[in-house]
Order: structure tokens, then C-alpha cells, then sequence
């Protein structure tokens, strides 16, 4: 059973047809010619196809160019760059920083257990992604460095058996298994002439996420991501961790999480989604279990990670070692800083996982809250409406059949009003009665912006829909798909509407939101999410008003008064 599609099967022999990636891959040759020299070892060595035992796809491209002096980091960051932008976002690939690969790797030993000076590999590391081996080589430089009084024949034979790189690409893996095979060159020039052989190929193309693989110790990757179609024997493979669509990263983590060997380590850089989306409830509930979190490092810079996209990534670790406490970190323009040790996450619910410092307390507060804002009696969705998929039907003046439409723009300062911006879009043609139902709101309501600016200093911004409001508004609007409505599913809520709307407008829950999330958007999952207090505290808040009631949300997740 492949997990690669057709098109990305059938796409791979043409890469070498492209002229940035004839470039990339002619200066395989001339590299590696020169890391041979760098060794002492003799003329023999310098041919590719005789000193490593891996064949390239196809023959590789001439260059007359000199070498260009770059690290084996930098030879599969020019492949990855050559390809295709399109052919790159369509199946998630992207290259490691060399400064995140070498903090995963640290990360990583230290999970294992590993003390300051080089310890050899405990059993095997697979990367299931591996791309051009990034991530693999300071795992091998450790061994080596581990293993350099041993006999040097005995240290390469055994290599395949400890370190594993798999990928789709066949470029990609054999782009790998030279880079890597660099490294061996000092052990090699060790050994005896006469006993010397090719060099192994530690990457291979193959599936990564196939069932059959063995275990290994440690699992390190930067899996592909982006939604995946999945036939119904994939989908049966991991029911017990899919909810909804699949996204790729998250079924690789899955698959280390469900095949590491006893004490082992699973480390990653992802998207940090998985810590709180709706859709990735069930896995975090499977890995808590299998493999609790161990160590996080947030990623500051949002750029650069995965081919451009801008969204928040990580370094998770995690181990089949019992642990109580996970360490949060910050990786900040090439500088690791501790964040806080807060206790491993062990639910499906968002994990609160604080980006400063000052938010330890907070966190760890809300992992121990007994309520949720679902459990307080208030249902979250999202503003049914998606515009441009009626844009012939939305209109700058009201008329028999239309309604009233609310834009984000129409709550900014904590108030709904009407921004004149939207008012060429501002009124809807309902259909039938079916549309009024499902797309009208008739409610009072609390109102929350579901996408906010990286600039602006608050993640909730909210305001309160009352009946007065809704009366001049026509008695019914329609949500824009950019704004989340929070409404009571039971006659009597925990909180009331008003002191919800004071609750949410708070500098803790602002702050709240933050450690679920590091996203400028803020899901309806995630609000239905945010931890509350005991019914009684609740009570006790809608008694509250103003600074007392600020005092009080304070204190009931054991941070100081505001001042």
C-alpha cells in the first residue's frame, strides 16, 4: 500500500528535465570529489558510482563548474529550491534548517537520555521523510564521533542496521544517501586499503508510512504536509487517530508514535495545528497516551520552515519514557531560551502550552480547570456565510427577502456597528426557508473575531450582540464566515451573556487564547475549548463587574491582580 499519489510518482523521473535542478544535481560530482580529497583519499574514490552503493534515477548531469564550497545542507536546500513552487506546496516539501535539524537532534538525545559527550546510536533512527538528510546528519556525526576508536570496518557495516532515510524522491534519497556518505569518508579513509568497499546508501526510496516497517528507537522527521485523500485500507489503518480530512504530518506522527521501540523518541518539526485543532483531537489523545510530550520548541520565525508558508511550527519531542513535565522552549533568531516546564499534556482537548514565561502559572492553571466554555452551556460556530461563494447574491441596499449582513470589520472596538467599508456587500438575498435557517441569526449573541492581525496586540475581540442591537438591525443577520457566535445550548448557561463577553475581554483570557494557540486565527473548536472554573466560581462572576470581576479571573487561574 503507497502513500504517494500518481502525481507524484509519475512527476518525479521529469525533475532532472529542469534546468535550476540540472544544475543542483550536476554539482553532485564535483562535491563529492572534493570531500574526497579533503579525506586523503585516492583518485578511486572520486567516482560516485563505484564508491557508493546507490545508482542515481537517472544518468547525472554534466557540469563544467567548479565546486562551489558548500556543506552537504547546502547541496539538498539548492535540489529542494530548484523544484517546482507548485510541485513543492502540492506535496508539502520543504527543507530543514541546518540550526533546526542540529536543535531537533539535541532535543532529541537528550529525551534519550544522552549526557554531554557523543554516545553511540541506541538502535535505529529513521527518518521517513528524509528528503535530501538533513535531519540525519548530526545524528551520524554523533555516532561517528561516538564510535571513532572503534574498528572503522566494523563501524560502517553496521551503519544500515542504525540509521534509515526514506523518501518518495528518488533524487531526494539519493541526494541523501551521498550526503551522508560524506560524513563516512575520514572513517573510511581509516581502514585498511585492501578492506575497503562502497560506501552504503543509509536513504532509500520507499513509503515511509508503510505498515510493515520495523521499529525503531527514534523516529525524526519533517514529515510532508498538506490534506490527504486516503483510500479505505488507509483510512482503516489510522481510524483510531483521524477525524475528518488527513493531514499528512499528522499520519506520519501517528505512524512513529504507533512503531517506536520501548524508551525510544519521537521528534519532529511540525506545524503547531496539532496542538489544539479540532481535527487532530483524536491524535493527541493517541500520543499523550503512546508517547507523551517530552520537550516543544516554538519557532518564532514563521518563514523559511516550509517553503514560504507562514504559520507557526515547532520541534516536538516526545518518548515512550514516562514523564510528568514536558519543557517549552523558544527558538528565536537562532538562540534556544527556556520557556517553562509545564505538566505533559494527557488529553484530546488543546493542549495550553505557554509561548512566555510569564504564562507558566496560567497554563498550568487551565490544564487543571474541571469545566470548558461547552461544558459552562455555550455552543461556538462559525459564521455560516462564506461571501464570494454568493457574491451575486450579496447587495449595497436592503429590499424585500434581503437581510442584514455582519462583517468582522462591523465589531472592531467591542461594538457591533456598521462599518461603511462592508456596505457594498452589506445585505443578502435569503432564498427559501431553508436558507433563512440555517444562515439567519435571530439571538442575542456573543460575537468573536475569528481571524485577527499578527500586529494587533489582542487575540479576542469580541462584542455583544443584544436584543436592542439585533432589533435595529432587522430583528435577523447573517454572519460572515469570519466572525464565531457564541450561543446558549441550555436555558440557563453557567456564565450569563454579558458577563461571558467581560470574561472573554479579559487580559487572562486573552493570554489564555495564546497558550492554545499561537495562530492569528482563533477557531470555534478553540473557544468551545477554553477552560473555566468550577460552577460555583462561575456564580461568583456574575455577581462581578469591571476591575473585581478582572481580580477574580485572575485569581482563579493563580496569576497576580491586574494592576
Amino acid at each position: 500500500m503507497s502513500w504517494a499519489t500518481d502525481t507524484e510518482t509519475s512527476a518525479l523521473p521529469s525533475v532532472a528535465t529542469r534546468s535550476q535542478t540540472k544544475i543542483a544535481l550536476a554539482a553532485l560530482r564535483p562535491w563529492w570529489s572534493e570531500q574526497v580529497d579533503r579525506a586523503g583519499l585516492g583518485s578511486e574514490w572520486s567516482h560516485l558510482e563505484t564508491a557508493l552503493d546507490a545508482v542515481p534515477p537517472s544518468e547525472l548531469p554534466a557540469t563544467n563548474a567548479a565546486p562551489e564550497l558548500v556543506d552537504g545542507y547546502g547541496l539538498g536546500l539548492s535540489y529542494v529550491e530548484s523544484l517546482d513552487a507548485h510541485e513543492r506546496s502540492e506535496h508539502g516539501r520543504h527543507y530543514t534548517p541546518k540550526s533546526l535539524a542540529s536543535q531537533l537532534w539535541r532535543m532529541s538525545r537528550s529525551a534519550l537520555g544522552f549526557g554531554v559527550d557523543a554516545r553511540p546510536l541506541p538502535g535505529l533512527v529513521r527518518d521517513p521523510a528524509c528528503g535530501a538528510g538533513a535531519l540525519l546528519v548530526p545524528v551520524l556525526r554523533e555516532h561517528l564521533a561516538a564510535t571513532a576508536d572503534a574498528d572503522p570496518t566494523l563501524v560502517l557495516a553496521a551503519l544500515p542496521q542504525l540509521v534509515e532515510g526514506i523518501d518518495t524522491d528518488p533524487w531526494a534519497a539519493y541526494i541523501a544517501s551521498v550526503v551522508l556518505a560524506a560524513e563516512l569518508l575520514p572513517t573510511l579513509a581509516r581502514v585498511p586499503p585492501v578492506r575497503r568497499r562502497p560506501l552504503p546508501a543509509l536513504a532509500r526510496v520507499g513509503d515511509g508510512l508503510d505498515p510493515s516497517l520495523s521499529p525503531a528507537a527514534v523516529w525524526i522527521m519533517n514529515p510532508p504536509y498538506g490534506r490527504q485523500r486516503l483510500s479505505s485500507e488507509q483510512r482503516a489503518l489510522f481510524a483510531d487517530t483521524l477525524y475528518g480530512h488527513a493531514n499528512l504530518y499528522a499520519l506520519f506522527l501517528a505512524a512513529a508514535s504507533k512503531n517506536v521501540s520501548s524508551r525510544g523518541v519521537v521528534a519532529a518539526l511540525v506545524p503547531t495545528s496539532f496542538t489544539s485543532g479540532l481535527y487532530f483531537h483524536r491524535l493527541r489523545d493517541q500520543v499523550s497516551s503512546r508517547t507523551p510530550l517530552r520537550q516543544l520548541a516554538f519557532v518564532q520565525e514563521r518563514t523559511g520552515v516550509f517553503g514560504g508558508v507562514l504559520q507557526e511550527t515547532c520541534l516536538a519531542v516526545f518518548s515512550t519514557a514516562k514523564s510528568r513535565k514536558a519543557t517549552i522552549q523558544r527558538i528565536s533568531g537562532g538562540e534556544v531560551s527556556s520557556v517553562a516546564g509545564v505538566p505533559s499534556p494527557r488529553t484530546s482537548r488543546p493542549w495550553l502550552l505557554p509561548r512566555e514565561s510569564s504564562d507558566a502559572a496560567l497554563a498550568a492553571a487551565g490544564s487543571s480547570m474541571p469545566l470548558t466554555l461547552k461544558d459552562a452551556g455555550w455552543h461556538a460556530s462559525t459564521g455560516p456565510l462564506v461571501w464570494n461563494r454568493r457574491r451575486a447574491e450579496l447587495h449595497a441596499r436592503n429590499a424585500a427577502g434581503r437581510v442584514f449582513v455582519l462583517w468582522a470589520a462591523d465589531m472592531d472596538g467591542g461594538l457591533v456597528h456598521r462599518d461603511r467599508s462592508r456596505d457594498s456587500l452589506r445585505f443578502l438575498d435569503i432564498r427559501n426557508e431553508k436558507d433563512r435557517l440555517v444562515n439567519t441569526l435571530t439571538t442575542p449573541a456573543v460575537l468573536v473575531q475569528r481571524t485577527t492581525a499578527p500586529e494587533q496586540t489582542r487575540r479576542l475581540l469580541v462584542a455583544e450582540l443584544t436584543q436592542q442591537k439585533l432589533d435595529e438591525l432587522g430583528g435577523a443577520i447573517v454572519v460572515e464566515n469570519h466572525v464565531n457566535v457564541l450561543r446558549p445550548s441550555t436555558a440557563e448557561p453557567l456564565l450569563s451573556r454579558a458577563t461571558l463577553v467581560r470574561v472573554l475581554d479579559s487580559p487572562t483570557f486573552d493570554r489564555l487564547m495564546r497558550c492554545i494557540s499561537g495562530s492569528v486565527a482563533v477557531s470555534s473548536y478553540e473557544l468551545g475549548s477554553l477552560p473555566l472554573p468550577d460552577a460555583s466560581t462561575l456564580a461568583e462572576w456574575n455577581t462581578l463587574t469591571g476591575v473585581a470581576l478582572d481580580a477574580a479571573i485572575a485569581k482563579a487561574y493563580r496569576l497576580p491582580e491586574p494592576s
